[in-house]
């Protein structure tokens, strides 16, 4: 038997943060099917398994410091530092959203222990996506965790909005997938390989100039089907209306987690599997940029609502981020600092508007935050940091995180996308001081009463805006972290 397990490289520790969020989901599935349990012990079991998968994450690095890159079950899962990168970034959305998500799904009454289900089961299935080495592999993880948020965002079964984003995101989704496994069977018909590594060996063996075209093809749509769940343009017309129908509670969650294992994913594409022939791509790219920081941009400027308009500024936000990861290795190491900086400041906003607006609540309009200052001193300040972050203002980690970025892309040469991107940070002033100054400066004849706020939820949102300052004040450790994903490729 021990042969066995280590011809197929079987180890637990790899896969373990995937199998605790499954098991912890089935408990609390158990306990809801066959005892009447209190709701105390439903976030016990919820929050130790969170514990428990932060910890598992912390075993997988000691694995690594062991073993290096190494591969696992027949080439199935890949432990790399991308996949630790990874690892990390999951974990801590599930920690700093459990909050959010706990007080929302306790608003469902009957369906709460669902809704953790759910976003258990989507989280185990996006460990997997960014764990895995063969495409079919990365496949099923997207999709484990793409139809548990399928279901998620149409939770709230009164709310109209709520069922109709379900819905778009479903179709749409489905759609995307199906784009995404045909592009691997192309890849495989080509090569018949189905390894990131393995794919990068065989076009280093024939020679970028005797590529086939189904594989450029297979390539193209793999992408594709990757760049719409981050909602890069053309690609992003379901983030608008998924994030303003779904439950405010949750968007915080669904947005960040996705985008994550997303680039992930692209990024290890662009750095192992078409490593050589990546500059074929380039026009590809450039034009996904393009139009997301102009569509992005412009959307957002005409926004209402706040949820739709953080949605088209994670369009212009995704421009940002691919831009560095098809651009070299230092771009792809700014764009995990820009990616991390960003999640904090994503989690601490839609915190935030659940605060004000409710959790289960779908449309948050600007009114909603009109005169925040006057009652609300703390939400208004911690708001205001979050937004300067999305801005690129100096003194947050999204001013840093957007010069690192583009000092690397000056560095390689790509002055024209150079200054599309800085044309599109000075309209994103615009359209993210806006809120600000209706929030702050503005003055209101009736402003909003004082909000109830938990002490949990003052350490939360505190802990992100501080954080959001700190690594624009001391981004070294984090500048430090982003290389070391990509050192081997220096």
């Amino acid at each position: 038997m021990s042969q066995i397990s280590e011809a197929i490289g079987f180890n637990l520790i790899v896969i373990s943060p995937t199998v605790t969020l499954v098991i912890t989901a089935l408990i609390l599935l158990f306990f809801t099917i066959t005892i009447e349990t209190k709701m105390i012990v439903k976030k016990v079991i919820t929050f130790s398994g969170i514990l428990v998968t932060l910890f598992c994450v912390f075993l997988k690095f000691g694995l690594f410091s062991q073993n290096g890159v190494s591969s696992y079950f027949t080439q199935k899962i890949l432990l790399d530092e991308f996949s630790l990168f990874g690892n990390v970034l999951i974990g801590l959305i599930l920690f700093l959203n459990f909050i959010p998500i706990w007080g929302t799904s306790y608003e469902l009454n009957e369906k709460t222990s669902e809704a953790i289900i759910l976003i258990l089961m989507s989280a185990s299935g996006f460990f997997l996506m960014v764990d895995a080495e063969n495409l079919i592999m990365l496949f099923i993880g997207l999709e484990i965790g793409s139809i548990s948020l399928y279901a998620l965002a149409g939770l709230n079964r009164i709310d109209k909005l709520s069922n109709e984003a379900s819905l778009k995101y479903f179709l749409l989704g489905s759609l995307a997938s199906c784009i995404f496994i045909y592009g691997v069977a192309l890849v495989y018909v080509s090569y018949s390989l189905m390894s990131v590594y393995d794919f990068a060996l065989a076009i280093a063996y024939t020679g970028p100039d005797l590529i086939p075209l189904t594989t450029f093809i297979g390539v193209l749509l793999i992408f594709v089907g990757l760049l719409f769940k981050i909602a890069a343009a053309p690609f992003q017309s379901w983030a608008p209306d998924v994030y303003q129908g779904s439950p405010t509670g949750y968007v915080g969650y669904m947005a960040s987690i996705v985008k994550v294992a997303s680039f992930i994913v692209i990024a290890r594409i662009c750095m192992v599997s078409v490593r050589f022939i990546l500059e074929d791509f380039e026009t590809f790219f450039f034009t996904v940029i393009f139009l997301s920081v102009l569509i992005g941009s412009f959307f957002a400027s005409i926004q209402t609502d706040l949820k739709r308009l953080i949605a088209y500024s994670g369009v212009v936000q995704s421009g940002f981020i691919l831009s560095g990861i098809t651009s070299g290795v230092n771009g792809t190491s700014s764009s995990m600092f820009y990616l991390f900086a960003y999640i904090l400041q994503l989690i601490g906003i839609f915190t935030i508007f659940s605060i004000i607006s409710g959790k289960l609540s779908s449309n948050f309009e600007m009114d909603n935050i009109r005169g925040l200052m006057k009652n609300n001193r703390f939400l208004a300040i911690s708001f205001c940091v979050f937004m300067f972050g999305l801005a690129g203002i100096p003194l947050t980690s999204g001013f840093v995180s957007k010069f690192i970025l583009l000092t690397n892309l000056w560095a390689y040469e790509k002055y024209f996308l150079v200054s599309i991107l800085l044309l599109s940070t000075v309209v994103g002033f615009y359209f993210y001081l806006r809120p600000i100054w209706i929030a702050t400066i503005e003055k209101v004849d009736e402003p909003i009463e004082m909000l109830l706020i938990q002490k949990s939820e003052y350490l939360l949102i505190g802990s992100l805006a501080s954080l959001t300052i700190l690594f624009g004040l001391l981004p070294n450790t984090l500048i430090n972290i982003s290389r070391w994903v990509v050192q081997n490729y220096l």
